[in-house]
């Protein structure tokens, strides 16, 4: 089985966070130990440096006791009626249970961690992995955008979809975040500038990543998602049929954590004969909410930190400027053990 995760430890880096936009400079050790499983949540360390880039516009990000990895990628599709595509993670997500998120991953290899072009791809390929689109039409075919050709048909294959390809140009949402990476001793390796917007974590995990936004030429109408999300067990491939939503920017604005979505868009697929087969999926209680708290309503706003941001960079009211406040929230509630969900929507 290919690994899933292959990163290491940083012990110096540090960010500056000014007019809503993120630089920041990591700096790499020579001879890197790989590690394959994920840092471990740092709470308070997360909580001091978000704060201090809020109040300050400056903050140290990592030390010899509170490491962080190099960035993964991961991506948005947004249509052109202003409509975006994210899932729900399901109750076996190791983070952020039923949690709408954009997709995002692990690099998989050391090398992807040491150019722009291995960050960008792995974005791309886990963007892939997790979404999928075909028209909506009698007899459908596959969207494949002309950035990630190879990673879209070789997800398709994985899930056994067989459809004629429809390949459609893609343009990139420009950012005004800046990525710089050094070794230790000050020599440069790459920097990514405009090219994606920076997600610093420290709740459920001490992570970074770098969010582009993709924009189809195709409408939200047009189309129907597929969540290729799955795993190898036992040699074959399980499909895990997240929920796929396609919502609104309006749907969205200024909505709080936790409150019902009326009437949203949402998906879950069955392949029959090389044929995907998407259907509206009909919610039975009990309902489950983000992190697996019983609630009331089955689709309450759960959107996690990739989310937060790609929100924060389209504009929308409620999200833009806020990515840090947002996670500097979750993580005081998390600290003191309440639950982000409104308690009129909890189940008593």
């Amino acid at each position: 089985m290919d690994k899933e995760i292959s990163i290491f430890k940083i012990n110096r880096a540090e960010a500056s966070y000014e007019d809503g936009n993120i630089h920041l400079r990591l700096y790499y050790p020579r001879n890197p130990a790989e590690e394959t499983k994920r840092i471990p949540e740092n709470l308070e360390y997360g909580k001091k440096v978000l704060e201090e880039l809020l109040v300050k516009g400056f903050s140290q990000i990592a030390d010899m006791s509170n490491p962080i990895k190099p960035a993964d990628g991961g991506s948005m599709y947004v249509f052109n009626d202003g409509a975006f595509l994210v899932h729900r993670r399901d109750k076996g997500a190791p983070m952020n249970k039923l949690y709408h998120g954009a997709p995002g991953g692990y690099t998989d290899t050391l090398d992807s961690t040491f150019s722009e072009k291995g960050l960008l791809e792995t974005g791309l390929r886990e963007s892939a992995e997790e979404n999928l689109l075909i028209t909506r039409d009698i007899n459908p075919r596959l969207i494949v955008p002309n950035d990630s050709i190879e990673y879209t048909l070789k997800s398709a294959k994985q899930l056994g979809i067989e459809l004629k390809p429809l390949y459609l140009p893609v343009d990139i949402l420009p950012s005004s975040d800046t990525l710089e990476v050094f070794y230790e001793d000050g020599e440069h390796i790459f920097t990514s500038k405009n090219r994606g917007f920076i997600d610093p974590i420290w709740a459920g995990s001490t992570s970074l990543s770098l969010m582009q936004i993709r924009l189809l030429p195709i409408s939200s109408e047009e189309v129907l998602p597929i969540d290729g999300e799955g795993m190898m067990i036992k040699g074959e491939w399980k499909h895990f049929n997240r929920e796929s939503y396609i919502l609104s920017k309006e749907e969205v604005a200024n909505k709080p954590f936790g409150t019902p979505l009326e009437n949203p868009r949402v998906y879950q697929t069955r392949i029959e004969n090389g044929k995907p087969i998407v259907y509206n999926p009909v919610s039975q209680e009990p309902f489950f909410g983000p992190d697996l708290i019983e609630v009331t309503n089955p689709h309450l706003w759960s959107p996690e930190n990739h989310t937060n941001v790609c929100l924060d960079a389209l504009g929308v009211p409620g999200f833009k400027e806020k990515r840090l406040l947002k996670e500097l929230i979750k993580i005081k509630f998390k600290i003191a053990g309440h639950s982000l969900i409104p308690q009129e929507f909890i189940k008593n």
